[in-house]
């Protein structure tokens, strides 16, 4: 028996024609338009003079903007921004999530070669070097930091920080801005952490650390995990949030092998990240952002529960337990 709902085309052409309005956000970021505005340069003709910009291109991209609902415009043409862009989406706020717009532009490109990538397995243009990927992630986590410290603020109240557990020593692997172990060491006064990533990336944590006032709790080591020394059982918690997906299969487990010689009796790794559902049949961003990590890494993928479980068993690990913090993100604690 057919179906009395007719089928439409509307979510493939959706689909399709989604890259104009990341197009139009871009452009809008690389101008300053939504800052300007801020600023009170709220019409076309003072917009234009601020920007130095030809007046159909300027006007046709504010249309476009209000379009996709990122500009409200009011009677004389005066411009305004919805709440989540003022908050957002101007400079210099420290809501400010400008890098992580740069960073979707950058995939853009390379997504656009996708084709090439799934032919080849392996990311366009090759893995990128070390000094690449510090100034990638350095700029990133600024981004990152936004749109995490709340699901990190989540995670600290799962691992009843400051209630159930207090005066912890927390390593935070691939810290980035240091988000996730500032919300933890923000519920317990006794509480101190170490953050562990590249060079250039500890440098923007620091600053993050230094807003919450939280500097002197917080050491640095700079390095490259896979490269260090790591000797002694001295920490309560290891989070690595947002790194297995990078790192593929075989160098999270021998991650996962090496973090436990740090865990003291009783200590827990908390692993953060997108986690489809075992047999990968659910629609969502996890499976999503496992073809991101064949565009931009060369062993990378997003991992199932069962998958964790497997790996930090045979490492090991006890008393295995995965809880949901948001919609997308997932939480895998291993305890030793």
């Amino acid at each position: 028996m057919k179906s009395s709902v007719q089928l439409t085309s509307d979510r493939i052409q959706d689909t399709l024609y989604a890259f104009m309005r990341s197009q139009i956000l871009f452009t809008a970021i690389d101008l300053d338009v939504f800052s300007s505005i801020a600023r009170g340069d709220n019409q076309l003709e003072t917009l234009q003079a601020r920007l130095g910009l030809n007046e159909r291109g300027l006007r046709l991209l504010l249309n476009g903007l209000v379009g996709i609902g990122f500009l409200k415009v009011a009677a004389g043409g005066v411009y305004s921004l919805p709440e989540d862009v003022a908050h957002f989406l101007v400079k210099p706020e420290a809501t400010y999530i400008g890098g992580m717009v740069h960073h979707c532009k950058w995939l853009y490109e390379n997504w656009s070669m996708l084709t090439d990538a799934v032919s080849s397995g392996q990311p366009v243009g090759g893995a990128q070097s070390l000094a690449q990927l510090e100034i990638y992630f350095s700029e990133l986590v600024k981004g990152l930091y936004v749109s995490n410290y709340p699901t990190a603020q989540k995670l600290a109240e799962i691992l009843e920080i400051g209630s159930a557990y207090r005066n912890l020593e927390v390593l935070d692997v691939a810290g980035g801005s240091a988000v996730w172990s500032i919300a933890l060491l923000e519920k317990d006064a006794g509480s101190q952490a170490t953050v562990l990533d590249f060079p250039s990336v500890t440098h923007v944590a620091e600053s993050y650390v230094e807003q919450h006032g939280l500097s002197d709790r917080f050491r640095y080591w700079p390095g490259d995990l896979e490269a260090m020394d790591l000797n002694g059982a001295r920490f309560d918690i290891v989070v690595m949030a947002h790194i297995c997906h990078m790192l593929g299969p075989t160098a999270s487990q021998k991650a996962f092998q090496r973090l436990k010689k740090v865990l003291k009796p009783g200590g827990r790794l908390v692993v953060v990240d997108f986690v489809p559902d075992d047999q990968r049949s659910q629609k969502g961003w996890p499976l999503i952002f496992g073809v991101n990590m064949l565009i931009t890494t060369p062993e990378g993928d997003v991992f199932t529960g069962d998958e964790y479980t497997q790996w930090l068993q045979a490492a090991g690990f006890e008393s295995i337990t995965l809880q949901d913090i948001d919609s997308d993100v997932t939480v895998v604690i291993a305890q030793v």
